[in-house]
């Protein structure tokens, strides 16, 4: 968490028994305050609209959040309502989400980025087992405290639909939606499978899959375009590939995503399933079984796992030959899932069935013994028989070349005569005089798309080409607010296609430039900040000759660049001579120090107790470090023991003790 800022105008001091001593951020949902009750630090977020009738609803799902796993997560504590909004508070994690972390130090590689993926997926498997349906699974709501990373913000379904619909504001961040949150199916665990995907794409990528530009196209590829997986490689890649795929029913569970983190052999999925074909004797009628049925999950296209309760009858489950489901068999070993269609049963009879009569259970293990029947009677008839032809035929076929067979034809379903080859199973040399030279071969230039390398810095860029096969261009560096470094465009943009080696252009940003402010009086050189794009810091002041309220230097200097943004803190003139602190030296020694700044010294003597003290200056009439007029007179306080004598020759006289010192 970000270290907490004032209250607001308008922010509560209390909810409930916790009292609010400042913010910790606020996003489209609600405000986040720091809470204390009893001397424990909490998390208390206000939401921004009422829930209305929901209020039983909110309370039950607050319940469920609070059994939720400790583990990864930040533990739901209490909820409430202040003036019918709901608050929920919740356990205090002292760190920066994921999306200010990533922001401020890049994208996250190897070690560090799979402790991120194990974290989250086990906070994500936690809240799925206590129930609950995340719904705005994101980078800004994964906190990363000093026990590692923990996932806030579960438990408010029904209180983010009732407010978000009085407050006007949507439910979810959409480039981290998935595709049936967009188009308004059910929302399942997988919805939040699909947002760990692309949390992780941000995390290595500083970039969301599908972009982070306005709502429209965002919400238009997450729905249409593959994602943009960037710098992810290796297994991760692929898991993640699988999480993000558009369809809900390809996506694994939590639990088979953690355990396919943690290298279970039977949880590590591969690429989206494609459809498996199948080679078909025509000769034999292949068995049928029906569609599987649309699965209730609001997503169109479902299916129910053939002999499962909701099945028909007679459907077999996946088997060898590629049965249908949603989810094909899964075997150990296995990489993936495979799933096969089928289309409706043919009405059509074969052996052992009789027209418009339900195959016996027996049909499939027949088919099977016939194909490899038939499979074995063409082996003998390619091998035996049409060789024999082929020499009764000798004679008649006339002379051909050495090395050559003559054409057999065989019938073609529409009743033509086409030619086939047949290879003679023994060497025969190729004539002389006729050489063999085979084609050049076509080389085309490999191509590679462009990484997407806008908002990494630019070591990150070089990396990224480079583990895309290209090279680096040329950098142009250009004013922005951006941060010193970073990618602003490339030259071919991302995702077009480029010849492998071929170089990119960057197109980098150099911050912005303070402004020469000196000179200027205050006002002035604010707004001159302002209008650069930076903002204003501390404002302090210094003695100098020049004018009272003129700014004399600044922090970052004139010249320095900076990001949009930075604070440059001010220092201001004070016309005069800075006083020198006197106090605790000796008489001689502060006298002189006065008459080296060019002040006059005017002393008086006070009588202590203390022996130690005498002599020693106990106050001076000017505030040391304040502004002074050159040649103004600085009246300090001597001790004195108790029974002096005379002034020493050339002293002043001590002013009249009934005389009180300036500044005391």
């Amino acid at each position: 968490m970000p270290t907490a800022q004032p209250l607001r105008t308008g922010d509560p001091q209390r909810l409930g028994e916790y009292t609010l001593s400042g913010r910790l951020g606020e996003g489209g949902q609600g405000a986040v305050f720091l809470g204390t009750r009893g001397g424990e630090r909490y998390a208390v977020k206000l939401l921004h609209g009422p829930v209305g009738d929901e209020r039983a609803a909110f309370l039950r799902e607050v319940e469920l959040a609070k059994h939720v796993a400790r583990f990864c997560t930040a533990q739901v504590i209490d909820a409430g309502f202040d003036e019918g909004r709901p608050y929920i508070v919740s356990e205090y994690v002292d760190g920066p989400s994921l999306q200010r972390e990533v922001a401020l130090t890049g994208p996250r590689r190897g070690g560090a980025l799979e402790r991120l993926a194990v974290g989250t997926a086990t906070a994500l498997l936690a809240i799925h087992q206590a129930g609950i349906v995340h719904r705005d699974f994101k980078p800004q709501n994964v906190l990363l405290g000093p026990d590692g990373p923990r996932v806030i913000d579960f438990g408010l379904a029904k209180a983010l639909d009732a407010a978000a619909t009085v407050s006007g504001r949507g439910v979810g961040t959409p480039a981290y939606m998935a595709p049936e949150q967009i188009t308004a199916s059910a929302v399942t665990g997988a919805a939040d499978v699909f947002s760990w995907g692309a949390t992780m794409c941000f995390a290595a990528n500083a970039t969301a899959p599908f972009g982070q530009d306005s709502v429209a196209p965002v919400l238009h590829r997450i729905l249409t375009a593959p994602p943009e997986l960037g710098l992810l490689d290796g297994r991760l890649r692929t898991l993640v590939e699988s999480c993000l795929d558009k369809d809900a029913r390809n996506r694994p569970t939590s639990r088979e995503l953690l355990f396919a983190l943690l290298g279970d052999a039977d949880g590590v999925l591969s690429s989206p399933p494609v459809p498996v074909l199948r080679t078909v004797s025509p000769l034999v009628p292949e068995p049928r079984t029906p569609m599987a049925e649309p699965e209730a999950t609001g997503a169109s296209g479902g299916y129910v796992l053939p002999g499962s309760p909701d099945s028909a009858p007679g459907e077999a489950s996946g088997d060898a030959r590629g049965g249908s489901g949603a989810r094909g068999p899964r075997t150990s070993g296995s990489s993936g899932w495979a799933r096969v269609g089928r289309p409706p049963e043919a009405s059509r009879s074969g052996p052992g069935t009789s027209t418009g009569q339900t195959p016996r259970r027996g049909w499939p293990r027949a088919a099977v013994a016939v194909c490899a029947a038939l499979t074995v009677s063409a082996a003998v008839l390619l091998t035996v028989l049409i060789p024999t032809f082929d020499q009764q035929r000798g004679a008649q076929a006339g002379p051909r070349l050495p090395g050559t067979q003559p054409p057999v034809h065989t019938q073609s379903p529409i009743g033509e005569s086409t030619p086939i080859r047949i290879r003679s199973s023994q060497k025969q040399s190729a004539p002389p005089s006729t050489p063999v030279s085979k084609p050049p071969p076509v080389t085309r230039p490999a191509t590679v798309p462009v990484p997407s390398l806008v908002g990494m810095s630019k070591g990150g860029a070089t990396k990224a080409l480079k583990k895309a096969g290209l090279a680096l261009g040329a950098v142009t560096e250009t004013d922005s607010p951006e941060k010193i470094g970073r990618v602003l465009s490339t030259e071919p943009a991302s995702g077009a296609e480029a010849a492998t080696g071929s170089e990119v252009a960057l197109e980098v940003s150099k911050g912005l430039a303070v402004p020469s402010v000196t000179g200027k009086r205050r006002e002035a050189a604010e707004a001159a900040l302002t209008d650069a794009g930076l903002a204003v810091g501390t404002i302090g002041h210094t003695c100098s000759e020049q004018p009272s309220g003129q700014v004399v230097g600044s922090d970052p200097g004139a010249g320095s660049r900076v990001a949009g943004g930075t604070a440059v803190n001010l220092t201001l003139s004070r016309r005069g001579t800075a006083v020198p602190p006197v106090v605790g030296r000796a008489k001689a020694d502060g006298r002189a120090a006065l008459r080296d700044a060019g002040f006059q010294a005017r002393e008086r003597g006070q009588m202590v107790e203390d022996e130690a003290r005498v002599g020693t200056i106990l106050r001076q009439s000017m505030k040391a470090g304040s502004c002074a007029r050159p040649g103004a007179a600085v009246l300090i306080v001597v001790g004195v023991a108790g029974q002096t004598g005379p002034p020493d020759p050339g002293e002043e006289p001590s002013p009249t003790p009934s005389r009180q010192v300036p500044g005391e």
